[in-house]
């Protein structure tokens, strides 16, 4: 770091854990980088990009590709290319997250129901990611003449999707979108904590295919290698290396489980 060797790659993440997927793309943009000569250098953020605190990393190195990961939306984007010392790629757009709700809420309304639910984490880390999927639940109701979601923010603790199940309750919500597979399987808990299950009291539909949903939860899979290989070739494009060709899986699928 002392050097500022320009074979140094930055990565900018947000301050809390990515998840499985994101976790698995790290890895594969580690190792692929470190084939071709470079080190990827990982930075957790929890100030804005615009900060002291982001900005004395300039201080330290210049690396050669910022890269960032995680759900920083393009207007933070932007701020961050007005002052790095280097070019800026962001995996923005490579997963399409308007199509993770279409999809939930579409397999939903398919089931019959007619008034659903969006329940999304009160993370600022995953907000960009959560407003795209949110929107895409809404277009979904909105295709289908239905009224929008009932959009819900939750704590991490059982009593607050407790208290979002109070909300459904009370709106007629029959099943609910998760932003994620941790928010589901925690709406599951809440759930059978008041002795009531999933579909026959609320169907309940996550995101990403962790392995904990592999139990009961119908979930929209993302696939992990699919994602990885996209995000890494969008890195080497930038910094002019050969790249492998990019799987031609469907990166997004629902898998069907007991939960809706």
């Amino acid at each position: 770091m002392k050097t500022g060797n320009s074979n140094i790659v930055l990565c900018l993440v947000p301050a809390l854990t990515l998840g499985f997927v994101f976790d698995h793309a790290l890895d594969a943009l580690t190792r692929e980088l470190a084939q071709r000569g470079y080190v990827l250098l990982v930075h957790r953020i929890s100030d804005k990009l615009d900060s002291r605190g982001v900005q004395d990393i300039w201080s330290y190195l210049t690396p050669t590709l910022i890269v960032t990961i995680g759900g920083l939306p393009p207007s933070e984007t932007a701020v961050l290319e007005g002052h790095s010392p280097a070019p800026v790629v962001s995996d923005y757009g490579i997963v399409e997250h308007s199509r993770v709700g279409q999809m939930q809420a579409d397999y939903l309304i398919d089931r019959g129901h007619r008034t659903l639910g969006f329940v999304m984490p009160n993370d600022a880390a995953l907000r960009a990611y959560a407003l795209d999927r949110a929107a895409g639940v809404m277009q979904a109701c909105e295709r289908a003449s239905l009224s929008p979601p009932v959009i819900t923010v939750v704590e991490g603790s059982l009593k607050s999707y407790s208290e979002c199940l109070d909300e459904f309750e009370a709106t007629g919500v029959t099943a609910a979108c998760g932003h994620n597979d941790d928010v589901a399987l925690m709406l599951l808990e809440a759930l059978r904590a008041r002795r009531q299950s999933a579909p026959e009291n609320l169907a309940v539909i996550g995101s990403d295919d962790i392995p904990l949903a592999e139990l009961e939860l119908t979930t929209i899979a993302l696939d992990a290698e699919v994602c990885a290989a996209n995000i890494t070739n969008k890195v080497l494009t930038a910094l002019g290396a050969e790249v492998d060709p990019s799987i031609e899986n469907e990166m997004l699928s629902l898998i069907r489980r007991t939960s809706a």
